[in-house]
């Protein structure tokens, strides 16, 4: 009886053992572990700009999520609570929320990097996310020269460094607009060339302009311009020197004017880098300063090339002569000559000297009735030398030397005197006066016929 009694005592402990311990166990068993919703999205913000950090935890009763930098290993919050010392750091989660965020203000270069989200369980559980920080460019001054110098048909290269996140793409532009010729570039590491494209982009942040062979249309004023998407992009002025000796040219080597004009202007080109200074004009030997008479001027036409102009006013005889631009040891030299100008008489003075021929009646000329005409007349034999008195004795005044200026024999002259009235007058008066003695040809040779035909007539009656 004692033994069975003992036996019961026994089983009820354990079933009232094993019932005070099953709600325990039901209770653990029902409640389920937090864990993490989705992943943790990376996030990229422009420097300046607010970041936020975002994690979705389930069934985080009593447990606790913290946030940590990886690479510093520096805890920024556990739970709602700010354990860095950063001011720019905060924590926002809604009660009853399973969303939790790390926001960090006016995010900086130093805060990019990788963060983890952890939840306090055994193991711990955790996910991570990468905060980009974009930077806007900015270029190295140390690293890119502001000025560069070569001399003519030399190899150049401009280069320019800039930092910032994403590297920046470099690009070249010049400053007057006009196109850039480049040439390919070779890299201290390359073992090939490689060609700098259109907007001289090349990775790390380094953008080189390569000419091989530097001329005088090559120098000016370029900008490198920096941008990588995050505004403002930047640029610098780099300014391309190409050194050569001077040259100088006359605009016109030979220049005329008449006297009293009141400005005339002597051009000289000249070509030089640097430019030279030492500016002159010479007068044959004698130098040339501004005075009231001359006055020099300077107008550069660009980086390299200036045009030097002398002004003379009131033009002078003694003005004409041998002038010399002069630049530096180099010098071109410019003949200035005095001419007259084409005077023409009016048509006023034209018209009444015509008139004056044209109105004088032929009938108010005195009658030839010289010796010479006598003798044609009277004369029973015309022979050669009868024509040339006759001829020399008509031709005393100078209206009649056309039809003397010839070297062939009088009798010719004479015969032919019409044809020498057919050739072109040398003017409108010319022609009146061949007209008006036409007449005075013709009658000299009607009384030699008539002369001939009364001597035969005279010696048939004999």
């Amino acid at each position: 009886m004692s033994r069975l009694f003992r036996l019961c005592c026994w089983c009820w402990a354990l079933s009232a053992m094993s019932l005070d311990r099953l709600p325990l166990a039901l209770t653990a068993t029902d409640e389920a572990e937090p864990d993490f919703i989705g992943q943790i999205d990376n996030v990229t913000v422009a420097q300046g700009r607010d970041a936020i950090l975002s994690c979705t935890v389930s069934h985080l009763n009593d447990y606790t999520v913290g946030w940590v930098k990886v690479d510093t290993k520096a805890i920024q919050a556990t739970g709602r609570r700010v354990v860095t010392l950063n001011s720019r750091v905060s924590v926002e989660n809604i009660p009853d929320s399973p969303i939790w965020k790390l926001i960090i203000k006016s995010a900086q270069p130093d805060d990019a990097g990788y963060y983890m989200a952890q939840i306090n369980t055994d193991p711990m559980k955790s996910q991570m996310a990468y905060l980009s920080v974009m930077e806007p460019p900015n270029i190295d001054d140390e690293a890119t020269p502001s000025v560069r110098q070569v001399r003519e048909n030399e190899p150049v290269e401009l280069y320019c460094q800039a930092t910032g996140q994403p590297v920046p793409i470099i690009a070249w532009k010049r400053e007057d607009g006009t196109n850039i010729s480049h040439d390919p570039c070779r890299h201290a590491n390359d073992t090939q060339q490689k060609i700098v494209s259109s907007n001289g982009s090349l990775p790390k942040g380094h953008g080189r302009l390569c000419i091989a062979s530097a001329d005088r249309s090559s120098m000016g004023t370029y900008f490198c311009i920096a941008s990588n998407g995050v505004l403002p992009s930047v640029s610098k002025r780099i300014q391309l020197v190409v050194l050569f000796p001077t040259a100088i040219r006359a605009e016109k080597p030979l220049v005329g004017a008449p006297a009293g004009v009141n400005g005339i202007g002597l051009e000289c080109i000249v070509e030089a880098s640097p430019l030279s200074h030492h500016l002159f004009w010479y007068f044959g030997n004698t130098s040339i300063g501004p005075n009231e008479r001359h006055t020099m001027t300077i107008h550069k036409i660009n980086a390299y090339t200036i045009k030097m102009t002398l002004a003379i006013l009131n033009l002078r005889e003694t003005d004409a002569g041998l002038y010399r631009c002069q630049a530096g040891r180099s010098e071109a030299t410019i003949r200035l000559y005095i001419h007259n100008p084409m005077t023409t008489p009016s048509r006023s003075t034209t018209t009444k000297w015509m008139l004056d021929i044209k109105t004088t009646p032929w009938k108010e000329r005195q009658p030839r009735t010289s010796a010479a005409h006598l003798a044609i007349i009277q004369s029973p034999v015309i022979t050669t030398e009868t024509y040339r008195s006759v001829t020399l004795n008509r031709h005393t005044s100078s209206q009649a030397e056309v039809l003397t200026s010839s070297n062939r024999p009088v009798q010719e002259v004479v015969y032919k005197n019409p044809s020498v009235h057919r050739r072109p007058p040398s003017s409108s008066t010319a022609s009146d006066l061949n007209h008006q003695h036409r007449p005075t040809g013709q009658l000299v040779l009607m009384t030699s016929m008539i002369a001939i035909l009364t001597q035969v007539i005279s010696f048939v009656s004999c």
